[in-house]
């Protein structure tokens, strides 16, 4: 149990009890953030998932709403699987993926709608689209966006074809109701795994950015595993034909050990912003999770503005997080190392390098970074709370390590690399209570205290 609360992130979106995974309708409206998420009320990955909703002025503090939708009509009755939301005409518009089990076993989808006056109580229209030929039921996600230079609205869905390839379908409306069947979105030259989840399109400034959340299989020492990764491409969309032509293949969103998943939107100050799922993998992993103990699974990323320059997807963390921060600490190293303790103080940390450096972080016990500025690799190892032993991913850095920030909210570690060229997110159970720094090289450190508001208690 996790009687000192050194667990539970205490200014992320996380359940009170049960078990979240993807977020849903994000949307400002009239001023307030709203976000929903999959949640089931056990804390296993699998049931008849619910919308649970929580609203926010700030982006930082949430407040927890109760079940919007939840699994009670023919069309979605195993479950009110996940979808968007936009704002319109001084409504809230949710889409989302009516999940239906017949007695043998087969499945049935439903891509549905619900709308809100006041933003807390929903009303069900029932199915939007059905089925199109080509598909198996594994057809869900609805994303729908509006195009102002053609006034009207397009949905992506995510799908696997009959061939059992993964795609994204896409749609178009001129009323949000009725939807015309457009085609494959994707061009099926080019690999998808089996299925394409929660699809989601972004334009910034020109450019037509596309994510997906890949499902595929691996071999990994001689046995095939499920491998599941959210990738961003830019490319071309062609509204006259109903395709994306990417200018290249997936480049992962997040290169974390938990992340999955991500829907963005567009806030009132026309801000692209987005939300993932600290979590994923398979059953084992989910159910091994040290938070399960105490009747809750999963989080919410902090949110983040993507911004896409320079041919590159950036993400940053949003400006508001800053007014969480309290005390500050800044030291200089230069060729030497140092310890500082921080658990129960320093909540962001901000590393900035200079260009010859050769860098070693050990964050509480569970966490290592290196860096070499030679190879421009870094280097990340994760303490596996199962094994004992250290997961490890290594990253190339496109120019050379300038800057990281790493933001610590109990287990929740985000760590953004050069402004957010990269970022990495990942579930950390800490073991020490200090962080070790040792720098061949000029090395500034700025650490930050969070006030001590837990949203989540």
């Amino acid at each position: 149990m996790d009687k000192e609360n050194r667990i539970k992130p205490k200014h992320h979106v996380a359940p009170k009890t049960g078990f979240l995974n993807d977020p849903n309708g994000l949307v400002q409206f009239k001023g307030t953030y709203h976000a929903f998420y999959q949640w089931l009320e056990e804390v296993t990955p699998q049931g008849a998932k619910c919308w649970r909703h929580c609203v926010s002025k700030d982006l930082v503090h949430w407040e927890d709403k109760g079940i919007a939708l939840k699994p009670d009509m023919w069309y979605d009755k195993n479950g009110c699987y996940s979808g968007n939301g936009i704002v319109f005409n001084e409504k809230i518009y949710l889409f989302y993926t009516g999940n239906v089990r017949k007695e043998n076993g087969d499945r049935e989808t439903y891509q549905c709608l619900a709308t809100s006056e006041d933003g807390i109580t929903f009303q069900k229209h029932g199915p939007v689209i059905y089925l199109p030929e080509g598909y198996t039921a594994h057809f869900r996600d609805p994303k729908v966006w509006k195009d102002e230079e053609e006034n009207i609205w397009w949905m992506i869905v995510g799908a696997q074809t009959s061939e059992k390839k993964g795609n994204v379908a896409l749609f178009w409306s001129e009323d949000l109701y009725n939807w015309n069947y457009k085609g494959n979105l994707l061009p099926d030259t080019m690999n998808w795994g089996y299925m394409c989840e929660c699809p989601d399109m972004i334009r910034l400034g020109e450019e037509y950015i596309l994510i997906v959340s890949r499902q595929e299989k691996k071999i990994e020492n001689g046995i095939e595993k499920d491998s599941c990764h959210a990738v961003w491409m830019s490319g071309e969309f062609s509204k006259e034909k109903g395709t994306f032509t990417p200018h290249k293949e997936g480049i992962r969103v997040d290169e974390g050990f938990d992340f999955y998943a991500p829907q963005s939107f567009v806030d009132e100050n026309r801000r692209t912003l987005y939300m993932s799922w600290m979590g994923g993998g398979e059953y084992d992993y989910q159910i091994s999770q040290l938070s399960v103990n105490d009747g809750w699974l999963h989080s919410f990323t902090y949110p983040r503005e993507f911004i896409y320059k320079n041919n590159w997807l950036y993400q940053k963390p949003i400006k508001e997080l800053q007014s969480l921060r309290n005390d500050k600490i800044e030291k200089h190293i230069e060729n030497e190392e140092i310890s500082l303790e921080v658990r129960d103080y320093y909540k962001e940390m901000e590393f900035i390098l200079d260009d010859e450096n050769e860098f070693n972080c050990t964050i509480l016990g569970a966490l290592k970074l290196h860096y070499n500025s030679n190879d421009k690799i870094l280097n990340i190892k994760r303490l596996n709370w199962l094994t004992g032993e250290f997961d490890e991913k290594y990253l190339n850095v496109n120019e050379s390590l300038k800057m990281l920030r790493v933001f610590i909210d109990n287990s929740s570690v985000e760590i953004f690399i050069n402004e957010g060229e990269k970022v990495i997110s990942s579930r950390v159970y800490f073991q020490d209570n200090d962080i070790r720094i040792n720098s061949n090289g000029k090395l500034k450190l700025n650490l930050w205290n969070y006030k001590g508001e837990n949203i989540n208690e």
